[in-house]
């Protein structure tokens, strides 16, 4: 599952897809974008926007403040690729790594909507 962002070139030329993040068994954040796109079928790009990573963020940071709010916020779900679906140390390490990594994607001007795509392979 991975984060990428499609850097669009000049007519005639081949976009280019650049991952930016990936995403090894956290089943909890493919759910999350999964349920954004409701006609979601196995392996589509889900498009993403700055505030949907935005909500993402926010997510991460109150359930790791507060773990009990885990299953509410960012449940996980079960599936053959999926890994674990325990609040574990597992899923809460996720949640840390994903903060990381899409904080300073945040406060790049340079990515906008439309840039973005979530590709939920497995």
């Amino acid at each position: 599952m991975s984060l990428m962002q499609r850097i669009r070139k000049e007519e005639h030329i081949q976009d280019t897809d650049v991952e930016l993040v990936y995403w090894r068994k956290a089943n909890a954040i493919h759910k999350f974008f999964t349920d954004i796109n409701e006609q979601y079928e196995s392996c589509d790009d889900i498009e993403v926007t700055k505030d949907m990573l935005g909500d993402l963020l926010d997510r991460c940071t109150k359930v790791l403040a507060d773990k009990s709010k885990a299953s509410k916020l960012l449940p996980t779900t079960s599936g053959f690729f999926f890994g674990g679906t325990d609040y574990d140390e597992w899923y809460f390490n996720k949640l840390e790594k994903t903060i990381e990594d899409i904080t300073p994607i945040l406060s790049d001007g340079d990515i906008k909507d439309g840039d973005l795509y979530y590709y939920g392979w497995y």
